[in-house]
């Protein structure tokens, strides 16, 4: 059976349409007869979650979390629920071609694990492509992702086998990047092209803060290279001080002292400056220790149209 999960926020006005495609897709699979679909409605305020319902179907079926927790959160709890191999998840605006699924099947057939969908080129304004080209020549630096054959830049949805599903259900973490969660696990990736799609209705919640927010998510999650980066810091900043402590004596013993106080606020500014840096970085790792520590679920349902579920949201 194949598993297909879309996360949807506020997307009633897309999830009809893109659930109907979808069932046009499978039509030319061998898995025609043999699928489910699960949206997970991510506390969407509109209609989505009834949108879904309207269809009747067994097969078809909607998870509404009881808060937003985020669309990475939200493919988690589907990937929880599926029962499928594999599982394609895809997003509920449109965007994601589903017919990009028959080349993936294809893939997956020929002993891959997990098959990318890359977009053939990123129609986007040149501050969105900019900071996106920068976002991933950091998590390059940082962390092991140029490693891999895939250019996770043009990467928007997937297909994982049933190993790679299992594998990322037993990961608890509750602070982390699914996209790098998958990179990271190995096994073996293909990828195939596509063209990304225009929305039809609405517009897309993923802005700035939020790329942000996940650039600090994969890096903290994947790399400790910040914390060693601040010892190295630490050391410079302090050979650097204590040589011009030796250049201030030699110069107050041969009766020239260094003049003004101009060249040591110069100094307190940009040593407490990085001090406070530091601890932010180290605040950030402390903060995320505590809240795996807790061991809270990382996701509650609200509803559900799925008559028996699988309780694995820890």
């Amino acid at each position: 059976m194949l598993s297909i999960v879309m996360p949807a926020f506020n997307e009633a006005n897309n999830i009809k349409g893109m659930i109907q495609e979808t069932l046009s897709v499978l039509k030319k699979t061998r898995f025609e007869d043999n699928f489910e679909i699960i949206v997970v409605d991510d506390h969407s305020d509109d209609e989505t979650y009834q949108n879904v319902e309207w269809f009747q179907n067994p097969r078809i079926n909607c998870i509404r979390l009881s808060r937003r927790s985020g669309s990475h959160v939200a493919l988690r709890a589907g990937l929880a629920q599926a029962k499928g191999q594999p599982v394609l998840c895809l997003s509920a605006d449109g965007q994601d071609d589903p017919n990009a699924l028959l080349e993936m099947l294809k893939k997956w057939e020929e002993g891959h694990h997990i098959v990318w969908a890359l977009r053939s080129k990123r129609k986007e304004a040149f501050i969105i492509k900019g900071t996106a080209l920068v976002f991933y020549k950091i998590l390059s630096f940082l962390t092991d992702i140029k490693k891999t054959n895939i250019d996770i830049s043009r990467a928007d949805f997937y297909l994982l086998d049933e190993k790679v599903v299992d594998s990322i259900n037993r990961c608890r973490e509750r602070n982390t990047s699914l996209f790098g969660l998958i990179q990271w696990m190995g096994f073996r990736q293909a990828g195939v092209e596509y063209s990304r799609r225009e929305r039809k209705h609405g517009k897309s919640g993923w802005n700035f803060r939020r790329r942000f927010q996940l650039m600090r998510d994969w890096i903290v999650a994947f790399s400790g290279l910040p914390l060693k980066i601040m010892s190295l810091i630490g050391i410079v900043v302090a050979f650097i001080g204590f040589f011009y402590a030796v250049f201030i004596a030699i110069h107050a013993i041969i009766g020239n002292p260094v003049p003004g106080w101009a060249s040591l606020m110069i100094v307190v500014l940009i040593l407490t400056g990085l001090q406070m840096i530091m601890l932010g970085v180290v605040g950030e790792y402390l903060w995320r220790s505590l809240v795996e520590s807790r061991k809270r679920p990382l996701y509650f349902i609200e509803n559900s149209t799925l008559s028996s579920m699988n309780e694995n949201n820890e």
